[in-house]
């Protein structure tokens, strides 16, 4: 069950990470008039279930729940789509229906007491000491911080609330108010987030089953489930200005949140907790991926709108491999573990980065020099057998999207997010134009794009994330030091 967020307060978002971590983790109160577990008949009264109790139960029916911001989420990190609040299960077809009605009964009657507020914050703050530990972890919140930006007067994105720059000053300011006997605050902000998703239009079912399961049954299921608990659902309807819109939801329509850059955004983070170092350059990308639906899918797809986002995929798969040039490039010298390069659709950027560094410095040197080399010596590093091998490559992923039930589902939401109507359409998008991709396109991707990951003067976003006693020289560029106390301290922790 997918839900909009974006519009919900900036007071508000501030709490996203502790109420995903309560919703389905607190005690549910079922009001009378609602059916318990695979009882026959409504109750008579109101029925407390204890967070124990319920766990239990959940545990029983489905082999995974979840509810959280968006796509692909941790407990302070989003993905994608940060602007739906996702409920879900997974489950065998049989437990479906009595698996749903918990889901959907712990989603509206969800009592956030002190003790489960209280625990919830504290096991959250321990994440934040453990993260603070990880490089990995360091480097994409830093990463989130600098490359995320909303419009001039938008609330600050849900994805950046989440970040445990802003969340540690939340949390403890969570705790020692509940400890001073102030929880009331919290419950009524938590009631608040959860009476908006339950009241927010635009919402949607993302459904994967047995293809020979009828899929309107199981829709019917949640619609009944929904209409009996909703009916009795008693908090008050918020107020608004804002008018009702009933539509299909997609395509969504989300732009850029990179910044401008007018020059290079150079920024040295050291931990003293790291033992090794990472690096990520990210760049915007401007590159249609999916029909603008100005003409018919038929023309736009016959002047193959999209070969450039094709090509460059592509071409990242042969870079990115591990006995790629990047990888060659650091991992042979002992400079680094590792390298990794994607494109990051919902985020338009393309980003580059080195892995557990013993020596950062060196392994952005010989990064920049072999993609200067590449430059210099196309034909050496792409051939035309590279090209096929790159399909292959680029098929073999597409394969694997479609490979769990939890994939199928993430496939599907994207497509529709980008405005194809089924897979089909999606499918044949995307075949057409991997096909048509030759060495050429490749090469203008890699000049317009990669080539500048190298340009010590293109205005793109470069990290470093080290250990404390680090230096960086000169030559790779004068970057600000900012350590995470001062990232931190830009965010607002007290709503």
């Amino acid at each position: 069950i997918q839900i909009p967020i974006g519009d919900i307060s900036e007071d508000m978002r501030a709490y996203l990470t502790l109420f995903q971590d309560l919703l389905l983790g607190t005690d549910v109160v079922l009001p009378a008039g609602v059916i318990y577990d695979d009882d026959k008949e409504p109750l008579k009264s109101e029925k407390r279930i204890l967070y124990a109790d319920f766990d239990s139960r959940v545990s029983d029916l489905v082999t995974s729940h979840f509810a959280c911001v968006g796509q692909d989420s941790e407990k302070f990190s989003c993905k994608w789509l940060d602007d739906l609040f996702v409920v879900g299960f997974l489950t065998p077809y049989a437990n479906y229906p009595l698996a749903l009605r918990w889901v959907v009964q712990g989603l509206l009657f969800a009592d956030f007491t002190t003790d489960r507020i209280l625990t919830c914050s504290h096991n959250l703050l321990t994440s934040i000491a453990e993260l603070k530990r990880e490089v990995d972890d360091v480097l994409f919140t830093v990463e989130t911080h600098f490359t995320n930006t909303s419009p001039e007067g938008k609330p600050l994105l849900n994805r950046r609330h989440m970040s445990f720059l802003e969340q540690e000053g939340v949390l403890k300011g969570i705790i020692d108010k509940t400890k001073a006997g102030k929880a009331d605050e919290f419950v009524a902000k938590l009631r608040e987030i959860q009476n908006t998703l339950l009241r927010a239009t635009g919402g949607f079912m993302a459904l994967s089953l047995p293809s020979s399961e009828e899929p309107n049954t199981y829709i019917d299921t949640l619609a009944r489930e929904w209409n009996m608990c909703f009916e009795r659902y008693t908090q008050p309807a918020i107020a608004t200005d804002a008018p009702v819109v009933k539509r299909h939801p997609f395509p969504i329509n989300y732009g850029s949140r990179f910044p401008t850059l007018t020059k290079p955004l150079l920024v040295h983070v050291p931990v003293q907790s790291l033992q090794v170092s990472m690096s990520l350059f990210s760049i915007k990308l401007d590159l249609p991926d999916r029909p603008t639906g100005k003409r018919s899918f038929d023309d736009e797809l016959k002047d193959l709108a999209s070969i450039d986002f094709f090509a460059l995929q592509m071409l990242v798969s042969l870079l990115g491999r591990n006995d790629g040039p990047l990888d060659n490039a650091v991992r042979g010298k002992g400079y680094a573990y590792s390298t990794f390069i994607y494109t990051g659709q919902w985020s338009e950027k393309l980003v580059l980065g080195i892995h557990r560094a013993s020596d950062i410095a060196k392994a952005v040197l010989a990064i920049n020099q072999v993609i200067a080399d590449i430059h210099d010596n196309w034909d050496s590093y792409i051939s035309d057998t590279d090209v096929s091998l790159a399909l292959s490559i680029v098929q073999y992923e597409n394969t694997l999207l479609q490979s769990t039930p939890k994939k199928m589902l993430a496939q599907i939401i994207s497509n529709s997010i980008n405005g194809f109507k089924d897979a089909t359409e999606f499918n044949r998008w995307k075949s057409v134009h991997l096909a048509a991709v030759t060495k050429n396109n490749m090469r203008r991707v890699f000049e317009k794009y990669v080539s500048r990951f190298a340009d010590k003067d293109y205005p793109l976003f470069r990290l470093l994330v080290t250990p404390s006693d680090t230096e960086v020289p000169a030559k790779l560029g004068l970057f600000e030091m900012k350590t995470l106390e001062e990232i931190s301290a830009t965010y607002k922790t007290d709503y």
